[in-house]
């Protein structure tokens, strides 16, 4: 290897170094904004209603959110997530997607989009990844994008 050689694999390991630094840096943030829409109106679900084989209803005035998940939940194993929209704003909405967090663990990026059925509904698949700590306590995250942006939040406790 020449002395030049040697130099380009320093500055090429340098870049990767700064690349990795500034990504790590900026990580919270972007995800934050790809998982919530800004000024989204925020709907709260009753904390004790758990979406797992179950339906849970978040609303306001102009819209409410119904979310279900499928009845068995795995790590790594697909399951059914259903959405149903009512009110005077649930014909406006263009995109919805599920993502999926824990309180003060970071668990990846988990945001599924689904797609809207003939029956007005909005159907999906997602799969969650497996937390090494153990936990079971997920918070659902649902966002309706339309001319009025919109996020539901559930509590999912899962039995894995």
């Amino acid at each position: 290897m020449t002395h030049r050689d040697g130099l380009i694999m320093i500055g090429t390991i340098a870049g990767f170094f700064l690349l990795g630094s500034s990504v790590s840096l900026l990580y919270p943030r972007l995800k934050q904004e790809l998982q919530s829409p800004a000024h989204a109106a925020v709907l709260n679900a009753d904390p004790a209603c758990n979406p797992m084989g179950a339906t849970c209803m978040a609303k306001d005035a102009a819209l409410t959110l119904t979310l279900g998940l499928g009845d068995r939940i795995q790590p790594l194993t697909a399951f059914p997530v259903h959405i149903e929209l009512d009110g005077k704003d649930a014909s406006k909405a263009e995109k919805v997607t599920v993502s999926f967090t824990m309180l003060d663990m970071d668990m990846g990026f988990n945001r599924f989009e689904l797609r809207q059925q003939a029956d007005k509904t909005w159907q999906g698949q997602a799969i969650l990844p497996v937390c090494s700590a153990g936990r079971r306590d997920w918070r659902v995250t649902v966002a309706v994008i339309g001319k009025m942006p919109y996020i539901g939040e559930f509590h999912l406790l899962t039995d894995f």
